[in-house]
């Protein structure tokens, strides 16, 4: 009887210790905007987000970011340099009327969970030559923020090439609360079906909570309950099986992307 209640014991605690090592990772990416629906000679400043608790958490170092730009309504495309330090606050300057995209690549990784001499440890990079792993992850991640510049337009939609991305289907700015925000959620270009999407306002938890939960159709689709006014972020989160070029280096391959905007 006592070795069972020492094992369930040392299990609960290791089970905890591998659960608070988990949160700690779960880094997620994605843009707050000081204004989303800004005149066009104001300059409104896009923030990186990076932690677990939105809209704000956690410092992201500069060189970690892999691309960063601003996408115009009529298409064109410019690199974003962001200010080093803090949440690397960088001023946005518009040149026409509609909705833009400010567009986030994180620079891909690994992260992998294993015992050794009876300790957990924990790495930022492949499982290669490691014994005992718990977890072994490649991920990925991807963020865009929306912004209208007095009016919206059409370009809201449009892909900007993300592996894993969030296509609204419909303009936040027409959107009030009580309405139903349509998403569809593309992999390599193509619909994903079944994918998680979990929804929040800014405000809403001091903690890791989403306010809202969904799964999308066999068409990629899916819809988010808008419960409050204020900025939002939506969350797409995808793991698939490791590919025959990655078994070596880890067990899982996990996908992230973010989409951010405000409901007046």
């Amino acid at each position: 009887m006592r070795r069972r209640r020492s094992f369930i014991r040392i299990y609960l605690i290791l089970s905890s210790f591998i659960y608070f090592c988990l949160s700690a990772y779960a880094h997620m990416l994605w843009l707050n905007v000081s204004n989303y629906y800004p005149a066009i000679k104001e300059n409104p400043k896009v923030y990186i987000g990076w932690g677990h608790r939105y809209p704000v958490d956690d410092f992201l170092a500069k060189e970690r970011l892999k691309e960063f730009l601003l996408f115009s309504p009529s298409g064109r495309k410019e690199r974003l340099n962001p200010n080093p330090g803090g949440f690397l606050a960088t001023e946005l300057k518009f040149s026409e009327r509609g909705t833009y995209i400010v567009s986030a690549i994180l620079k891909p990784g690994f992260y992998t969970m294993y015992i050794e001499k009876g300790k957990i440890h924990h790495k930022s990079l492949p499982k290669t030559g490691l014994k005992n792993v718990i977890l072994s992850l490649y991920f990925e991640q991807y963020a865009k923020a929306l912004i209208n510049v007095e009016e919206g337009s059409n370009s809201f939609s449009k892909p900007v090439g993300h592996k894993l991305e969030i296509i609204p289907l419909k303009n936040p700015y027409k959107l009030k609360v009580g309405d139903f925000f349509p998403i569809q959620v593309i992999f390599k270009g193509e619909p994903l079906k079944y994918c998680r999407v979990y929804g929040t306002y800014s405000g809403f938890s001091t903690k890791t909570d989403f306010c809202y939960a969904t799964v999308t159709n066999d068409k990629g689709i899916a819809e988010i309950r808008i419960l409050h006014h204020g900025p939002w972020l939506v969350k797409a989160d995808v793991k698939f099986p490791v590919t025959e070029d990655l078994k070596d280096k880890c067990n899982e391959i996990h996908y992230t992307a973010t989409l951010t905007f405000e409901v007046l």
